[in-house]
């Protein structure tokens, strides 16, 4: 629900919606290309809506790769694909930002680990690199701080809670850290959320606009410091980064549940050499139903077949 009263997203009343978030990748570091389109699916149930808090399950439907011009990234998808079992089942208790305050199905997502360990430990004896991959998510399965953490910093909860929900819009924020695309150097964000004025989703939904750039100047030793790596094959000193991102989310007025988001990330160095463009959209597969079902009828409509007067004639055209 959108309050005009203090300006603030919150999810109002319970409901149900299963979602498809599509995540398109362009990526492009000199001599290493990788595009792909993944599609992951989610059932969210929200069961009950506190003044304080609100009690959510999660559980993951689907988690593809449709399309891929690079092995690696199918090797990187089996293995996300491995550790997203942990978190396939999601009972939760968050607060009206999206935060986590309570796993309530942790005894399952830690018994989940324990055999996942187990499995992979036996098929990756002579790989060093899943080893440290394995010791690394142990710590964190050993801390139930850092599951909720980690779950925070899953798929769903960073296109869906991490603008709109529990906070008052307009507002700009420019305190968010985060690394570039290679993680080879970080940088401070400024993010302007605001209330689409100009809108076309009428009465029943909510826009809500985002805009993110870097804070401040991006200066030659960062440039260094982020791409210093392809100094061999590109002149780094000249790099001047055009760094971006922009989201929109259309939230339902009488629920407060999105009902489509798009997001655009693009860091680009170079525009052929160096750059990375990730496109992500997420869409209520209820809304994609009903905008198929108006289509269909619009089509019924408009293929009636009106009798001709006596003497002309008429050609019926299927375009395809």
């Amino acid at each position: 629900m959108f309050s005009k009263k203090n300006n603030t997203i919150q999810i109002s009343k319970p409901f149900t919606e299963r979602y498809t978030l599509l995540i398109e990748t362009d990526m492009v570091a000199v001599n290493v290309v990788m595009k792909s389109k993944a599609k992951m699916r989610w059932e969210f149930k929200v069961n009950k809506v506190n003044k304080d808090f609100i009690e959510v399950e999660l559980l993951l439907l689907d988690n593809v790769i449709l399309e891929s011009n690079n092995p690696m990234v199918k090797d990187i998808a089996a293995m996300s694909q491995a550790f997203s079992r942990m978190y396939s089942e999601l009972h939760l208790i968050l607060d009206h930002s999206g935060k986590v305050l309570e796993v309530l199905n942790m005894d399952l997502i830690l018994d989940k680990w324990a055999h996942t360990k187990k499995e992979m430990e036996a098929v990756i004896e002579h790989s060093p690199e899943a080893k440290d991959v394995i010791i690394l998510n142990d710590s964190i399965f050993q801390d139930k701080e850092k599951v909720k953490i980690a779950i925070e910093s899953s798929e769903f909860f960073l296109v869906y809670f991490q603008y709109v929900y529990g906070k008052k819009i307009p507002y700009t924020v420019k305190d968010q850290i985060h690394n570039n695309f290679l993680n080879t150097a970080s940088l401070q964000w400024k993010y302007t959320v605001s209330q689409k004025q100009d809108t076309s989703s009428g009465p029943s939904l909510t826009e809500i606009d985002v805009v993110g750039a870097p804070y401040g100047t991006l200066s030659k030793g960062w440039h260094k410091k982020a791409y210093g790596t392809f100094s061999q094959v590109m002149d780094v000193s000249k790099i001047e980064t055009e760094l971006s991102k922009t989201a929109n989310y259309q939230v339902e007025n009488s629920t407060g549940k999105i009902k489509k988001m798009t997001l655009e990330h693009q860091e680009i160095a170079d525009t052929t050499k160096l750059y990375s463009i990730m496109k992500y959209t997420l869409t209520s597969e209820n809304r994609t139903q009903q905008e198929h079902t108006t289509d269909n009828d619009q089509r019924q409509e408009t293929d009636k077949y009106t009798p001709q007067k006596k003497g002309n004639l008429s050609f019926l055209i299927d375009d395809m």
